[in-house]
């Protein structure tokens, strides 16, 4: 063990485990997939979804994709009043969201399978959706139809200069840093042994196991599937994801004691969780494709 680095390790040993190394490996990475590409999924259509909810509520709502909200073009609804409520609470429900999956996935410490994954990836990509919009503040071409940000068309009618909305933009940057010193340890803890993280270079495997190859797959499904939402927004959430991976990165690598406490995965590829996200993506895809009125 490299010096400075302390593993307390309190894991439950399997008695029977029969598949290789290199079948873990493998099952880790496509778990984790799962388990962000579901996150990611869940929390870009409640985002839409709420926010058609709020817009119907202050009468700016017209159509509900599953990809996007489409408005009223009745310019006279567009009250500052109704455009601060349909777009602020939205965002900050985001925040809220990612507050309560962080904390549910900090309680559930000796829960083996997919669901502390996917709580932790939950957590992530609703604040990282929340950031995203601030990034995106100072970007907008009305004259297109293009509306990068709802945070940034609020800030419009708040008459911001962009010299504030590029504040805003820093800030997120700087929140994100945040977020992935806050998911370093949760991480770290999801494995099954201290072998796997006792020293940098198994703790840097792991990592790229956990964390860098599921968001590489599943954000090539995602710009697929989310293809006909904003492509900018899509793009923005990809990439504001690397700099909370960096952080995640440089906290995890950093020589500290690691108390692994929980039941052992079970190794296995968690198929009735496969099973049920194909089929939420495949009924978006049908059902909610050309958009909804209620």
């Amino acid at each position: 063990m490299e010096s400075g680095i302390q593993t307390l390790d309190f894991t439950e040993k399997l008695s029977d485990k029969s598949f290789s190394e290199k079948v873990e490996r493998n099952n880790r990475i496509i778990n984790s997939a799962i388990a962000y590409l579901a996150a990611y999924s869940i929390t870009y259509v409640f985002f839409q979804v709420i926010t058609a909810v709020f817009s119907r509520r202050y009468l700016l709502f017209h159509k509900l994709y599953f990809f996007k909200v489409e408005f009223t073009q009745n310019t006279e609804l567009w009250t500052l009043d109704a455009v601060r409520k349909a777009f602020l609470y939205p965002s900050s429900l985001m925040v809220l969201l990612g507050i309560i999956a962080l904390i549910i996935q900090r309680q559930t410490r000796k829960r083996p399978g997919i669901w502390k994954l996917f709580w932790l990836w939950l957590s992530i990509h609703s604040l990282n959706l929340f950031c995203s919009q601030m990034i995106l503040m100072p970007i907008r071409d009305y004259s297109k139809g293009i509306i990068a940000s709802y945070l940034g068309l609020l800030a419009d009618y708040w008459y911001w200069e962009d010299y504030v909305k590029i504040s805003f933009s820093v800030l997120a940057c700087l929140i994100m840093i945040l977020i992935g010193y806050l998911a370093a340890k949760p991480f770290i803890q999801i494995t099954n042994s201290a072998k796997e993280i006792n020293n940098n270079e198994n703790r840097f495997i792991y990592l790229f196991q956990t964390v860098i190859l599921p968001y590489l797959i599943s954000s090539v499904v995602v710009m697929i599937f989310f293809s006909d939402g904003s492509f900018l927004f899509n793009l923005t959430t990809v990439l504001c994801m690397i700099v909370i991976l960096i952080s995640l990165f440089i906290e995890a690598m950093k020589n500290k004691a690691i108390m692994i406490y929980r039941l052992p995965e079970n190794g296995l590829i968690e198929n009735k969780f496969l099973v049920i996200l194909v089929a939420g993506l495949i009924f978006l895809k049908i059902f909610m494709n050309n958009g909804v009125s209620f």
